[in-house]
């Protein structure tokens, strides 16, 4: 990706680590380090389908992304990966979730399921605040939803961002208490689906807020709870217990809580003696009122202090986001603010944030961005006080703190960090040790950390890994092929309707890609052939040889794609063809798809070969995207409708209005043997066992618990010898000694995604 602009070396490393490798990355620095200009630069350029998620509404917004629990669909409450284990047995007053309440919960649209299943790289913002449980149950659904059960995140890279010394997450005394079963802390770090794959610490050490060594050698001292004596002495020298500041000397006071804050700022405001205006936002479209970054309804007067919350977007780059002003001139349709620095006035124009969803382009495959709501306001708020959890990534040039009563560790950093140099600091209360402490989890956690050299190496290493994964995915044609195979399968001659005349055509195409793919899988061979050398001229030799390969399946593929439009264009006009039209457009994107990324495998591995760098653009650059763009626009036009184009892998479902396997399972966890639900319910002990199996295999249930161990094991060597799922032939083979109940078990915890 290109540089960012005075980038470190740590934000290069982190940005080739995004672009270059599958391994998830946590990217933290300082508070003023530029965290977030680096997340917005990083998703501007990075050639991964991305998309940007925070724990909570405001800090989605702020990260211009989603919440994590719209974006998963996550129902509220604790998660615990254990649905059948330890906490069936507890006394639990809180709301709380297991694998199978999320997906019951979860009822993803078409277009949002594949926009996940295409997602390479997910963001996760402000993640001090992201709970390990709620990390786990994103895992768990990014598996279930990508039908990848077996890697961690359903095989997304994420990119965590966030400072640990700032706000912690929040967890209950009465949760913790379960969820110290499962989890070291409670941090995003010690969730299980990092244990095996933790992510790569990268710190940014710039910092662009302060200037003075000083101050900035205080911070990193308090930060790392190795506050010293000279420290001590320093903040002593800024104490000032009743400070009570002149009105025009514009100093902000943070405080811990909120209704400090407001008490300061409703009683400063009340002392004006000015007329109060009131500026009501303008709200379009979706936007939670949790999630406002302004009052809806904002009072101001003329002299009342105010602060800039967000960065002045013009040319003129007149304010930033904390500087502090106060209110010169108001009428119905104009607020002008004093820059007192400056001796300035400046008029303020309405400010629009917009609440961003994601959709797939249904014509590149690419992940966009659509606005789905905005809020329209003044970006300026009273600023007599404001609290430590909504001063982040505010700058100021003087404050008062008041944080002696801090709640949480980090909040005495986040507050003191917020300042441009210790001249603009008083404090009115002295810090208490309490907030200077740092979780010992944390410092453990960034012990982990590596040197700079060791990261560049393991770049290099990953890289290969990388590269080598993603050109087998590129030329691996047999999931399009199953999906050809599947709609095939749904012919009938029997069936009256226009789809049935193109049985034919349909089984031609099919044995025309089934000699492409087995091409493809020999080249496959081929290449992993060449990777497993490992030899300094393997690059090379893979270049070479997927050059080649690209010249000779890139117009089999077209080809392929090309029949499918043609023939849409053929059969479009005839009736009761919408359904099949559907059915054949969604073949057409998967087969596009794999064309684009043939063509991407072989410009990322020059890249890596030459050293430079891949964007964005450069994908949007390997295909003629304006073309594609017209044939499907024509494709999809449908005698005046425009078709929407569903998921190519959701299959859909009809379920039964009562859920006899989830009657099974429930009353398995209240206790109950198989003998007695198999009683209870008038079933065979065979049926309910294949009830379960079905929780076996959405991994809610542990397959040890229901078959002895021994039985696993010989089931599990009879299907590697036998070379066979088939339950008739395992059993002849192993005998009358194992069910076909207890068969059908291990065959759901051996293969997931099947049952």
């Amino acid at each position: 990706m290109p540089q960012l602009e005075e980038t470190s070396m740590a934000a290069e490393i982190a940005a080739k680590f995004i672009n270059y490798t599958s391994k998830h990355v946590f990217l933290t620095g300082k508070a003023g380090t530029g965290k977030t200009t680096f997340l917005r630069k990083l998703i501007k350029l990075t050639h991964k389908k991305a998309v940007i998620c925070a724990p909570t509404g405001i800090a989605a917004i702020n990260a211009s992304g989603v919440t994590i629990h719209s974006l998963f669909q996550l129902p509220f409450g604790a998660f615990f990966p254990d649905a059948a284990g330890n906490i069936m047995n507890q006394n639990i007053t809180f709301n709380f979730n297991t694998p199978r309440t999320i997906v019951k919960h979860m009822n993803m649209q078409g277009n949002k399921r594949r926009m996940l299943q295409e997602l390479e790289l997910l963001v996760i913002d402000e993640v001090s605040m992201l709970r390990a449980d709620m990390l786990d149950a994103i895992d768990f659904a990014l598996r279930y939803i990508r039908r990848n059960r077996n890697v961690p995140f359903g095989g997304v890279q994420v990119l965590f961002i966030g400072d640990l010394h700032q706000l912690p997450p929040v967890v209950k005394n009465d949760e913790w208490r379960v969820m110290a079963g499962f989890y070291k802390s409670i941090y995003f770090f010690d969730a299980l689906a990092l244990q095996n794959n933790p992510p790569v610490y990268i710190e940014l050490d710039k910092i662009y807020r302060q200037d003075d060594a000083v101050f900035i050698d205080l911070l990193n001292n308090l930060r790392n709870n190795k506050i010293t004596p000279e420290d001590t002495a320093l903040l002593r020298q800024h104490f000032k217990q009743d400070f009570k500041p002149a009105a025009d000397e514009n100093y902000i006071t943070l405080t811990t809580h909120n209704n400090k804050a407001d008490n300061i700022n409703r009683e400063r405001l009340t002392q004006l003696k000015t007329k109060s205006y009131f500026f009501d936002a303008k709200v379009t479209g979706e936007f939670n009122e949790y999630a406002y970054p302004n009052e809806k309804s904002l009072e101001l007067k003329v002299g009342a202090q105010v602060m800039f919350i967000k960065n002045d977007m013009t040319a003129e780059k007149r304010y930033y986001n904390g500087k502090i002003g106060v209110v010169h001139h108001i009428t119905k349709d104009v607020i002008e603010i004093e820059l007192p620095e400056e001796r300035t006035v400046i008029s303020v124009s309405p400010y629009t944030w917009e609440n961003v969803k994601y959709k797939l382009n249904e014509a590149t495959n690419e992940i966009a961005e659509n606005v789905a709501g905005s809020f329209v306001q003044y970006p300026i708020k009273l600023a007599w006080a404001i609290t430590v959890h909504k001063s982040q990534g505010l700058t100021f040039d003087k404050a008062i703190i008041d944080v002696g009563d801090a709640f949480a560790p980090g909040q005495a950093y986040v507050a003191l960090s917020r300042l441009r140099s210790l001249k603009g600091l008083v404090l009115t209360s002295h810090l208490r040790e309490s907030g200077l402490q740092q979780d010992q989890n944390i410092h453990y956690f960034s012990s982990t950390k590596q040197p700079a050299e060791v990261l560049t190496e393991q770049i290099s290493v990953e890289s290969y890994d990388f590269i080598r994964t993603y050109l087998l995915a590129a030329f691996d044609l047999n999931l399009i092929r199953y999906y050809i195979k599947e709609h095939l399968q749904t012919f009938d001659k029997g069936e009256k309707s226009t789809k049935q005349h193109y049985d034919n055509w349909t089984m031609e195409l099919y044995v025309d890609f089934q000699k492409i793919t087995a091409t493809a899988d020999t080249f496959i061979n081929q290449l992993k052939g060449l990777f497993a050398q490992q030899t300094e001229h393997t690059f090379f030799n893979v270049s070479k040889r997927v050059e080649a390969a690209l010249k000779y399946f890139s117009p089999l593929i077209k080809g392929v794609s090309d029949k499918f439009l043609a023939h849409i264009e053929n059969v479009k006009e005839e009736k009761q063809i919408k359904t099949y039209i559907t059915e054949l457009l969604e073949l057409e994107i998967l087969v596009y798809e794999q064309l684009k990324k043939m063509y991407k495998s072989k410009a990322l591995l020059k890249a890596i070969i030459d050293g430079k760098e891949f964007s964005k653009a450069d994908t949007d650059a390997l295909l003629n995207t304006s073309e594609r763009n017209e044939q499907l626009k024509k494709a999809i036009q449908l005698k005046g409708e425009v078709l929407k184009v569903k998921s190519a892998v959701e299959k859909k479902k009809k379920e039964p209005k009562i859920d006899t396997k989830l009657i099974s399972f429930e009353l398995y966890n209240q206790g109950k043997t198989l003998d007695e639900i198999a009683k209870e319910r008038g079933f065979s002990v065979t049926t309910i066992e294949g009830h379960l199996a079905y929780y076996v295999s959405t991994q809610q249930l542990d397959v040890t618990k229901l078959v002895k161990a021994n039985k696993i094991k010989n089931i599990s060597d009879a299907v590697e010898s036998q070379k066979t799922k088939s339950m008739a032939t395992i059993r002849e083979f192993l005998g009358k000694d194992y069910s076909f109940g207890e068969i059908k078990l291990v065959l759901a915890s051996l293969f997931p995604s099947e049952e």
